[in-house]
C-alpha cells in the first residue's frame, strides 16, 4: 500500500500525534507541510493508519471529510490531485463526481466514506450547511469559510488542521497561532531545511530569488504580516511555561505602566539563584482610579510583595493640566511604593532580546533560554507576538527602516523594559545575625543578644530611653 510508505520526519510526527482537535503546521515552501495534512487525511478517510498512529485518535467506520485549497486550477489540480495520485491507491476509491472544468470535487470511498473539495474561490454559502467529521485547509482559508466548517463538525467532535506558508489571512495568527496550548490547538513551524530531501543548494538557489521579508514565511514558516516583529527570538513552544510556582526566597521585581484613559498594565517577574527569570503574573486594569488601581496590586500580590516595584518615569512627573497630579505620588499615598524606572529604549530590547536567546545548558544537556513566560500571562504574551517596528506610511522604499517601535501592544513590554534596564538579578536576603552569649552559672546555655548596630538595637536602645517611636 503506498500509504504505507510514507515515513514522517520529527516535527511530521508531532503534528501526527498531537491530540488536539485544531492543529496547524505552519512552514515555509517545500518543507513537507501538504505531504503531512495529506498524509492525515488519507489516514482517516480509508481508514489505514500505520502501527504508530495513536489508537484512541483514529476513526471507526466511515466518516465525512472536506479538503478546502486556494483555488481549482493550482490549488486543486496542481496540488492536491497530484498528491492523491502519488500516494492514494486508485483501487480504495469506488467513483468521483468532476466539476465543469474536469476537476474531481466529490469522493466516494469504498469503506464509505465521502469527501469533497472545496476552494476559497467559491461563496461562503457554499461551504455553509456540510456536517462532517475531519476537514484539512491547505494554504490560508478566510476565516468565514474556516468557521462555516467548524459549525458544520460540532455534531462529531470534529477534528481540523491547517498546512500553510503565512503569505496572507493574519487572522489564523490571532485566533490559532497565539492560541496553541497543546491541548485544544496545537501548532508547529517548520523551516525549509527541516526538509532532508532538498539539497542545500537548491534551497540557496531560491533563497536569492527572495526579499528579507519573503524569506521570513517562505524560508522559515513566519507570519509575512509580522515580519517587523520585534522580539523575533520569542517562540513560544519554547519561552511559554505551563505552570510557575515562584518560590518566597526569589528575588521579585514589579512595574507598572499607567495610563489615564487606557488600561493599567502591571507586569512582575522573578529571578531565582541560578539567574533564572520568570515572568509570572500580570494585571491589566481597566476603568480604574489610582485608589483601585493600588487595591487591586496590593490583592494580587499578597504576602509576596515584589522587592523592587518600578514605574514609567513619565508618571512620576507633575501634570500642570490636572492640577499638578503626580500618578507615582499618589500611588505612594495608597501604599504602592514605586521608583521611576530607566526608559531607555535601545538598552532594554537588547537585554530582553538576550534573556529571549537560547544557551546551552551543560546540566540540562539543551538549549534553554534565560527568560520564561507563564502561560496565565496572556496578555504578556500577546505583546510578544504583536509588538513590531513602526514603519513609514508612503514610499516606504525612499526611507531607511525607523528605529521605534509602533506605539500599540507595547504596555507589558515597556513594563517589561523598565525591569531589565534595572538589570535583575537574584540578592540574598539579608538576616541580621545577632550575637550569641552565654549565660547561666551552673549549666552554660546560649541567650540571642542584637548586634550593636544593627536595626533591632537601635530601636530597643531609643525605646529605652524615650527616644522611639516619633517620626
Amino acid at each position: 500500500m503506498k500509504i504505507q510508505n510514507y515515513q514522517p520526519m520529527e516535527k511530521q510526527s508531532k503534528f501526527h500525534i498531537s491530540p488536539a482537535s485544531t492543529r496547524a503546521l505552519f512552514g515555509g515552501n517545500r518543507s513537507g507541510k501538504t505531504t503531512s495534512g495529506g498524509m492525515e487525511f488519507l489516514y482517516h478517510i480509508t481508514g489505514q493508519y500505520p502501527d504508530w498512529y495513536p489508537k484512541d485518535q483514529r476513526f471507526n467506520g466511515a466518516i465525512k471529510g472536506r479538503i478546502g485549497a486556494q483555488d481549482f486550477q493550482k490549488g486543486v489540480g496542481e496540488v492536491i490531485i497530484p498528491f492523491f495520485e502519488e500516494w492514494m491507491d486508485p483501487g480504495l476509491v469506488k467513483r468521483k463526481v468532476k466539476n465543469p472544468m474536469g476537476i474531481p470535487v466529490k469522493w466516494y470511498m469504498k469503506n464509505g466514506s465521502v469527501f469533497d473539495i472545496l476552494t476559497y474561490e467559491q461563496n461562503t454559502e457554499q461551504w455553509e450547511g456540510w456536517k462532517g467529521h475531519i476537514a484539512w485547509f491547505d494554504e490560508p482559508p478566510p476565516r468565514n469559510k474556516y468557521i462555516a466548517t467548524l459549525r458544520g463538525m460540532v455534531d462529531y467532535h470534529g477534528r481540523n488542521w491547517l498546512t500553510l506558508t503565512p503569505l496572507t489571512q493574519p487572522w489564523i495568527y490571532d485566533d490559532i497561532y497565539t492560541k496553541s496550548d497543546g491541548k485544544s490547538v496545537y501548532v508547529i513551524t517548520t523551516d525549509i531545511r527541516d526538509n532532508s530531501h532538498l539539497s542545500e543548494l537548491a534551497i540557496k538557489e531560491f533563497e536569492k530569488q527572495l526579499t528579507e521579508e519573503e524569506k521570513e514565511a517562505r524560508l522559515h514558516g513566519r507570519f509575512l504580516h509580522l515580519t517587523g516583529l520585534i522580539y523575533k527570538e520569542f517562540e513560544p513552544d519554547i519561552h511559554i511555561v505551563p505552570d510557575i510556582k515562584i518560590k518566597p526566597h526569589w528575588t521579585r521585581y514589579m512595574a507598572i505602566d499607567p495610563h489615564p484613559r487606557m488600561p493599567t498594565a502591571v507586569l512582575w517577574l522573578a529571578v531565582d539563584e541560578k539567574d533564572n527569570h520568570y515572568i509570572y503574573d500580570e494585571l491589566w486594569l481597566k476603568d480604574m482610579d489610582i485608589k483601585q488601581v493600588s487595591q487591586a496590586i496590593k490583592v494580587q500580590q499578597g504576602v509576596n510583595p515584589a522587592h523592587v516595584s518600578l514605574i514609567d518615569p513619565h508618571a512620576d512627573k507633575e501634570d500642570s493640566l490636572a492640577g499638578g497630579f503626580n500618578v507615582r505620588k499618589e500611588l505612594m499615598r495608597h501604599g504602592i511604593f514605586t521608583q521611576r524606572g530607566n526608559s531607555d529604549t535601545d538598552l532594554g530590547k537588547h537585554r530582553i532580546r538576550q534573556a529571549l536567546k537560547l544557551n546551552y545548558s551543560a546540566l540540562l544537556k539543551k538549549d534553554i533560554p534565560q527568560l520564561h513566560i507563564s502561560s496565565y500571562c496572556k496578555q504578556t504574551i500577546f505583546e510578544f507576538q504583536h509588538y513590531i517596528w513602526d514603519d513609514h506610511r508612503r514610499n516606504k522604499e525612499e526611507y531607511s527602516l525607523k528605529e521605534t517601535a509602533k506605539k500599540k501592544n507595547d504596555h507589558f513590554m515597556d513594563c517589561l523594559r523598565y525591569i531589565y534596564n534595572y538589570q535583575p538579578r537574584f540578592i540574598q536576603e539579608e538576616i541580621d545575625d545577632d550575637e550569641i552569649t552565654y549565660a547561666g552559672k551552673y549549666v552554660k546555655h546560649a541567650v540571642k543578644e542584637p548586634k550593636k548596630g544593627s536595626y533591632h538595637s537601635l530601636v530597643e536602645e531609643n525605646m529605652g530611653t524615650g527616644k522611639g517611636g516619633n517620626f
